[in-house]
């Protein structure tokens, strides 16, 4: 070992450990670690040894931010699943990656970062809306401040950290591209398993999760299994497969390479017999209204009256035939155009019900005391025994007409500046990109009235990330033409 050597470990190896510091420091992590074991037992030694895995991943996420908003994504979709199979607080993972993404681009002097960049209308909109939210911790009627902390990371807290994160680091069409890598990848993951219980039936955990904690009743019906993957429920499940064939199908019309735009195709039906075997009716919406913007924006008369066409032959096989009446999914979605069905009937009693109890309550009865937070800290009362069923009728429940009024105040901008920047790409590619999202998003709005799509994962964290790339493609477009 030469003097360089020797001075290096000195100064920096395992050396330092023989000094009297370096000894406190061993003897503390000893009894740190007898501490785990005795207390915890085999999960503490699976705790210790995480912890250098922890560091590790820590250090990375300093140097690069970026993955942690990728680790939200994809843990967006795994949360429901991880939690039939493992009983820990995994949704608290997607708050530990965006707060330390906020954290580390803040004070971490090597990421360039443009303050700039985030002053702009739809992080203005974020802030309003989750400074609402922040007013409802005082609104006598809730359940207290752990039921408002809960429930009110899904519905704003992670589009407040997660909208200005993407226009400060994502302002390159590489970041674009890799989103819809990952969405690819995770709903193609979930295709895959929901084919599994399709065809071989449900695992231990999963069967446990619908007959001992009761979502055996929405989920089985008539003898038949509604597919659920690995996502929170048959719903989301469904939107979530119905929004991602709608993103691949208008991408095959995209100007790409002839194998790509079959690649996209393939993806295409593959998504959409994954919505098929969920049976659910309300993710129908997202096909329909999302396809009808997309129609509107190519601002093709001819395309325009054939796409029409094509929904209104859908609508009236549906509606006043008995054609595919024998598969269980068609006869599924069938019955959401029936007006007297008894689900629909339930739903209008259930929004009458709480039209009584909010008509003294601009503000709604408190963020946490619908759903299933509402259940948990007040099991009792009214408003966790009435089902929302629909995410707005959620926010209304929650937040008054007053947060309603924000909450569509903000999706109608979205709505209204996406689409008419859409319309006006003269980038032929990023047009159809800007196309392909802003029909999403538009879908799963709509879809939103039926089921709690909107602010349930992985819909949710895909929303999130997609609302802000839609008004990001427009630039790329500017600066290729510069």
């Amino acid at each position: 070992m030469n003097a360089y050597q020797e001075t290096f470990f000195k100064k920096y190896g395992a050396l330092q450990f023989l000094s009297g510091f370096g000894l406190i420091l061993l003897l503390g992590f000893w009894l740190l670690s007898v501490g785990f074991v005795h207390v915890l037992g085999l999960g503490g030694i699976i705790l210790l040894l995480l912890i250098p895995a922890g560091m590790v991943l820590m250090m990375y996420l300093w140097a690069k931010p970026k993955t942690a908003i990728w680790g939200s994504l994809i843990m967006g979709f795994l949360i429901s699943g991880l939690g039939r199979y493992v009983a820990a607080p995994w949704g608290l993972s997607i708050d530990i990656f965006l707060f330390l993404a906020v954290l580390f681009v803040a004070i971490n002097p090597a990421i360039v970062k443009n303050w700039k960049h985030a002053k702009n209308d739809i992080v203005l909109f974020s802030l309003v809306w989750m400074g609402y939210l922040g007013l409802e911790i005082f609104n006598p009627a809730g359940n207290g401040f752990e039921a408002w902390f809960y429930a009110m990371r899904g519905i704003g807290f992670y589009q407040v950290m997660a909208v200005p994160l993407v226009y400060l680091l994502f302002r390159e069409e590489k970041d674009f591209q890799l989103f819809i890598k990952i969405l690819i990848v995770f709903s193609l993951l979930g295709t895959m398993w929901g084919f599994k219980q399709q065809i071989f039936g449900v695992d231990q955990a999963e069967y446990r999760w619908l007959w001992d904690e009761n979502h055996h009743e929405e989920h089985i019906l008539h003898g038949v299994l509604r597919v659920f993957s690995f996502y929170s429920d048959a719903g989301q499940f469904g939107a979530s497969q119905a929004m991602m064939s709608m993103l691949m199908g208008i991408l095959a019309f995209g100007p790409f390479s002839t194998w790509k735009r079959i690649g996209y195709a393939v993806l295409g039906v593959i998504f959409f017999l994954g919505f098929a075997i969920s049976g659910t009716r309300g993710a129908l919406a997202v096909p329909l209204f999302g396809g009808l913007a997309y129609l509107f924006c190519t601002r093709n008369f001819k395309v325009l009256i054939a796409g029409l066409g094509a929904m209104v032959t859908v609508f009236i096989i549906l509606k006043y035939t008995f054609l595919f009446q024998g598969v269980e999914q068609v006869r599924r979605m069938r019955t959401a155009l029936d007006p007297e069905n008894p689900s629909l009937q339930v739903r209008l009693d259930n929004q009458r019900t709480f039209g009584r109890y909010l008509a003294d309550k601009p503000f709604g009865g408190g963020v946490g005391t619908a759903g299933f937070w509402g259940a948990r800290f007040n099991p009792n009362s009214l408003m966790a025994n009435t089902a929302t069923d629909s995410w707005y009728v959620k926010i209304w429940a929650e937040t008054g007409f007053v947060g309603l009024a924000i909450h569509l105040s903000f999706l109608g901008y979205v709505i209204g500046k996406g689409g008419y920047l859409s319309m006006n790409i003269p980038n032929k590619k990023h047009r159809a990109y800007a196309m392909a999202v802003f029909s999403c998003i538009v879908g799963v709005v709509f879809s939103s009235y039926g089921n709690q799509v909107f602010g349930q994962m992985p819909t949710g964290m895909v929303m999130n990330l997609a609302i802000p790339f839609l008004f990001l493609i427009p630039e790329w477009s500017k600066k290729q033409e510069k």
